[in-house]
């Protein structure tokens, strides 16, 4: 467990950042389609914001899958293939902890605990909230509806998982390259030191 969180607490807390950041982005929008007063509008502009999140939650579960595709090459490790779906469970950790409190605000008529818990989820997953304000579910829009919130976070552990599988197995979607990793994602020392270190083995040094 303490190796897990050492090698990938970076990647679950990239994915929660490209979270955020599509949060702020999404809620931009939303207000902008809410002004507008266009329900297809704000539609749109939902599934514009959390096709782009997934995108980006695909990239970093890709680049993770790569590096490690290149430690079990050099026999460093064993091949997990649902380390990406565990490193977006921990990504996701506090969606599901909102949605519990959610959950409980909701079915014990806390109402406290429940404004408190939505207000973090339109906060934290703005990106969902133009389709959840639009869509209804039982004559309830899907925002007022408590077990939705426990499904949102299953598309990013979906796509990471997925995006994982393509990266340990050196594959892509599109025959375009994957870009650099700008100079804050480039390896850590440590993983450079493991790099270096698969490398000398591979070469019987």
């Amino acid at each position: 467990m303490k190796n897990f969180f050492t090698r990938y607490s970076y990647d679950s807390v990239r994915m929660l950042l490209d979270q955020i950041v599509i949060a702020i982005f999404g809620f931009s929008l939303a207000v902008t389609s809410v002004h507008a007063e266009s329900d297809a509008l704000l539609c749109a502009t939902s599934v514009g914001a959390i096709v782009f999140y997934l995108a980006l939650i695909y990239g970093v579960g890709w680049k993770m899958g790569q590096r490690d595709c290149k430690s079990v090459r050099y026999g460093q490790m064993t091949y997990r293939p649902f380390t990406g779906v565990w490193v977006a469970l921990l990504a996701n950790s506090i969606n599901l902890l909102v949605a519990v409190a959610i959950m409980v605000g909701t079915l014990t008529g806390a109402e406290a605990v429940s404004s408190v818990a939505n207000f973090m989820a339109l906060m934290g997953q703005a990106m969902y909230q133009g389709i959840l304000s639009v869509v209804k579910i039982g004559g309830q829009l899907a925002r007022d509806v408590w077990w939705v919130y426990f499904l949102l976070p299953i598309p990013a552990i979906i796509v990471a998982g997925f995006a994982y599988t393509m990266g340990a197995k050196d594959r892509v979607l599109t025959k375009m390259a994957i870009p650099d990793l700008p100079a804050s994602d480039r390896p850590t020392k440590q993983e450079k030191k493991e790099q270096k270190r698969a490398e000398k083995n591979n070469r019987g040094e």
